[in-house]
């Protein structure tokens, strides 16, 4: 039988993986407000963010927009996530938009019903911002038809004619950049210009430094959030009040990711998807539990098999073939 402490251990780590319980600022993070507050003062309508899968985007993005309206005030934000399965007409495209924001009559009415709709709620929010504007964060957003792209484009005019603001946040795969250029292509340049001139390529940990930063991250966060426990107290009390610092892992941990990149041989850039991070970080302090001490030392081979066992090794490969696929489909065009 599973004791008490072990079930509350594999609970919190079931709630960090699943990424919206625990939202970290990382280097990434930073950079990305920086982007998203000037898209916003300078009367930007949307941008892409982009990236492979894993990196953060999804967290990141909801920790920018719960961060910046210190910066810039209250504004509306909806989440969508995109799924196109269920939302190839008009109706039930904006069906999911209602249902997004919990409007009661989400399933009633035509789909102009349901688009006057959406569009009312959003004009009366976007009329109370600083910035007159509201956003809509597409998850997924590669996912989006081109039909999608101009029913948001008569919601834009909507707002636009009322004084207000629409400013689409499309983040998803590396083929967002690519349905760029073929909307381009097919003489949607209209699409292009209102959501899609603002452009962010998202990256995961590039180095040791921006590695350290986020440990030094999790190590000054309290969590639970009501509580006046540091994150790491939830696995090494002893520990944590007896001076360990969760960044003094930091060297440690970079050097079994990097073997494991050079390993691969692969010809860019190294990052780490901050998914692979967290479940590296997570595994060790699980790993640790039994060993908590006042004058704790983490061996590396702790380190090492927690990143071994993280996943980072699979996307590798994963990646390497993509890059070679890409390769030979360069070489013969």
């Amino acid at each position: 039988m599973v004791d008490a402490q072990t079930l509350e251990h594999t609970k919190l780590s079931t709630r960090l993986l699943a990424g919206r319980d625990f939202l970290v600022k990382t280097p990434q993070c930073v950079s990305y407000l920086k982007q998203m507050h000037t898209w916003l003062t300078t009367g930007s309508q949307g941008a892409l963010v982009h990236g492979r899968p894993r990196l953060g985007k999804t967290s990141a993005t909801r920790w920018v927009l719960k961060v910046i309206p210190n910066l810039i005030g209250n504004f509306p934000v909806v989440e969508v996530p995109i799924r196109d399965q269920h939302i190839a007409s008009e109706r039930a495209f904006f069906q999911h938009l209602l249902r997004c924001i919990k409007h009661r009559e989400a399933m009633k009415g035509s789909a102009g019903d349901k688009r006057d709709r959406f569009s009312e709620w959003l004009i009366a929010r976007a009329k109370r911002s600083p910035i007159n504007a509201a956003v809509l964060f597409f998850d997924e957003a590669h996912l989006l038809q081109d039909h999608q792209y101009s029913w948001l484009l008569n919601i834009g005019n909507e707002l636009d004619k009322n004084g207000c603001r629409l400013f689409c946040l499309l983040v998803g795969q590396p083929e967002l950049a690519d349905k760029k250029l073929k909307l381009i292509e097919d003489g949607m340049e209209q699409i292009v210009g209102r959501f899609m001139v603002r452009e962010l390529e998202f990256s995961g940990i590039s180095s040791q430094l921006d590695l350290v930063a986020t440990l030094t991250e999790y190590q000054e966060t309290i969590y639970p959030i009501d509580s006046d426990t540091l994150f790491a107290e939830n696995f090494i009390p002893l520990a944590v009040r007896g001076g360990f610092k969760l960044n003094s892992i930091g060297p440690a941990m970079w050097a079994s990711f990097e073997k494991l990149w050079i390993h691969f041989r692969i010809d860019k850039e190294m990052s780490i998807p901050m998914h692979y991070f967290t479940s590296a970080l997570i595994g060790t302090l699980n790993s640790l539990v039994k060993h908590d001490a006042h004058s704790l030392v983490v061996p590396q081979e702790t380190i090492t098999d927690s990143v071994n066992a993280s996943g980072y090794k699979d996307s590798l490969r994963i990646l390497l073939a993509s890059l070679d696929k890409y390769k030979r489909t360069n070489s013969r065009s």
